[in-house]
């Protein structure tokens, strides 16, 4: 009969390995595919990190975070040219981010900040045009007005 070793009888088992029924060789883990660890360039199944072992305790796993609406992100993105470029391009910016909005709501993405900045934008490009459309009236207006008060004392 063989006799065990005096300084392992008190060891407790390794948590990372679990004794097999041939006499206390680690098995190759269950959770990964073959027994081997995932090859370079492969990724560990979702919950697990690399090696195939559940986390450490304390940390948290995280879900993979939820896309961006990318018709809130256009919404956006044009908006800030509007402002540069062509006020009137709000109009295409509101449009953009009304049915980004519609569309997270629906499909629960994120990105409901970014449509709802390009509405907000938008409109301010939409109402910095009128006010200079109205600014350069009143302009024109009142130098005509001018242009035939004076002409008319001739």
């Amino acid at each position: 009969m063989k006799e065990s070793d005096p300084g392992q009888e008190n060891q407790p088992p390794s948590p990372w390995a679990t004794p097999s029924a041939a006499g206390g060789i680690p098995a190759a883990d269950p959770a990964v595919a073959g027994g081997y660890p995932p090859q370079p360039g492969q990724y560990p199944p979702p919950g697990q990190i690399a090696g195939g072992y559940p986390p450490p305790a304390g940390y948290a796993v995280y879900p993979a975070p939820r896309p961006t609406n990318s018709m809130a992100l256009a919404s956006f993105i044009v908006s800030l040219v509007s402002l540069f470029s062509c006020p009137l391009i709000g109009l295409v910016s509101v449009f953009l981010g009304r049915r980004a909005r519609d569309e997270i709501r629906r499909t629960g993405e994120q990105g409901d900040g970014l449509a709802q900045a390009g509405v907000i934008i938008g409109w301010v490009g939409v109402g910095l045009t009128v006010l200079y459309t109205l600014v350069i009236a009143a302009y024109f207006g009142f130098f005509f007005l001018m242009v035939n008060s004076t002409s008319s004392t001739y």
